[in-house]
């Protein structure tokens, strides 16, 4: 009997794990209330998470706890203990690796690639500002960012040449889905900074990363839409797959088959985080960590561009 592509690609990740985390808890970084289109909502408020991306990790398997900025590096080594892996989340925050979700990423960035040095197996997503962030982590020279603008714009994906069968996301994707993201306007971009190819060779970023795929402009700029470290499973992306499912205030893809490809990108996420064995010491800590203890509040009707969000006052 001939399975569904879909499940086929899930049989096949599983049977490449050798350990298999049947309960993968992920941590999303909250980002300081900072040209967000919430303003309206602090104080008391001070920081949040946007809803789609709970929902999105939710709906490949996974568990969320919020992980809080401007917090101490011991914190920080507690978090990556605890959880299977870290969500860095987009946003417009200031890129300050002194404060808020930069010292945040910069932080969680270096725990976490030691604890892959040795041996103890931790993967990272990064999301349009998570992106940018994991560059800057290992830009120690220069800001590697270039204007661009690429704002409310659906773009397919153009594969690199060799990139194939280099690529951790896309050896094991199903080719169907493969086929949309490389056809289709279905990767929301809502970037006005980007990471040119240029700057990418000059600085040896490649020495770190290896650029998957390319997108350009409204101007024409070719900037890395996908970028993967070489010797660890890190990943950021430069669009928003939790956008197409969840939320409704831009000019998102909505079509089903903008939904079927965005989900791949969480799924392998969470997939990947099942290879990691930290666990809580019991499960009281954990549920009282959970993102369950904290409302979600709706704030599309307020100008924002997001539906729901969680708010935090740390």
């Amino acid at each position: 009997m001939l399975l569904p592509i879909h499940l086929t690609f899930f049989l096949s990740l599983m049977t490449k794990i050798t350990f298999c985390n049947q309960n993968p808890v992920i941590g999303i970084l909250t980002q300081e209330i900072y040209r967000s289109h919430l303003e309206r909502f602090k104080p008391p408020n001070y920081t949040y998470i946007a809803a789609s991306y709970v929902k999105s990790i939710e709906a490949s398997g996974g568990r969320v706890i919020p992980v809080f900025t401007n917090r101490s590096t011991e914190y920080y080594k507690n978090v990556i203990n605890n959880v299977n892996g870290i969500l860095i989340p987009g946003g417009k925050s200031a890129f300050n690796i002194s404060f808020g979700i930069g010292q945040s990423a910069y932080e969680i960035f270096r725990i976490a690639k030691n604890k892959n040095n040795m041996k103890d197996y931790f993967p990272i997503l990064g999301i349009c500002q998570g992106f940018e962030l994991l560059l800057i982590a290992t830009s120690t020279k220069e800001y590697p960012l270039t204007k661009c603008i690429s704002e409310d714009v659906n773009l397919p994906l153009k594969l690199i040449p060799g990139m194939n069968d280099k690529s951790m996301l896309f050896k094991t994707i199903p080719d169907d889905i493969q086929k949309i993201l490389l056809t289709e306007p279905v990767t929301a971009n809502h970037h006005k900074q980007c990471m040119t190819v240029k700057k990418f060779m000059s600085m040896n970023l490649n020495k770190f990363w290896n650029p998957i795929t390319v997108n350009t402009d409204e101007h024409n700029v070719a900037f890395i839409s996908i970028i993967e470290a070489k010797d660890y499973p890190f990943v950021g992306v430069q669009f928003h797959p939790e956008k197409n499912a969840y939320e409704w205030k831009e000019n998102d893809p909505h079509s089903w088959s903008a939904i079927y490809s965005a989900r791949y990108f969480y799924d392998w996420f969470v997939n990947e985080s099942r290879k990691n064995k930290h666990k809580y010491a019991n499960s009281g800590l954990l549920e009282n960590e959970l993102i369950y203890n904290y409302p979600a509040t709706y704030v599309g009707k307020f100008n924002s561009i997001y539906e729901q969000v969680y708010f935090f006052n740390d």
